[in-house]
């Protein structure tokens, strides 16, 4: 409550301090990729695929989630998945 007040009076938000903004944007990045790896989950359980309990722990960095999404709805496997997403993230 204070610290609301007192940017209040200057004139600044969280948004200003870079430590928060950074926090909340990592926090944000983290419940996406949660949310992600969720769905996966639940695409390959819903196609009869076994999959580890968590999918998302072999996704690389900077696949689209629409391509993560494509591999979980192609593959005939989670070795199948994750190689699908490796090719991607090769190219």
């Amino acid at each position: 409550h204070l610290g609301r007040t007192l940017g209040e009076q200057d004139g600044t938000g969280p948004d200003d301090d870079p430590l928060l903004r950074s926090l909340r944007d990592e926090s944000r990045a983290e419940g996406e990729a949660r949310g992600l790896a969720k769905a996966v989950r639940e695409i390959l359980r819903a196609r009869g695929v076994a999959c580890p309990e968590d999918p998302g722990a072999g996704i690389p960095d900077g696949v689209p989630s629409g391509v993560v999404v494509a591999a979980a709805l192609a593959c005939d496997s989670a070795e199948d998945f994750h190689a699908r997403l490796r090719a991607h993230a090769a190219k």
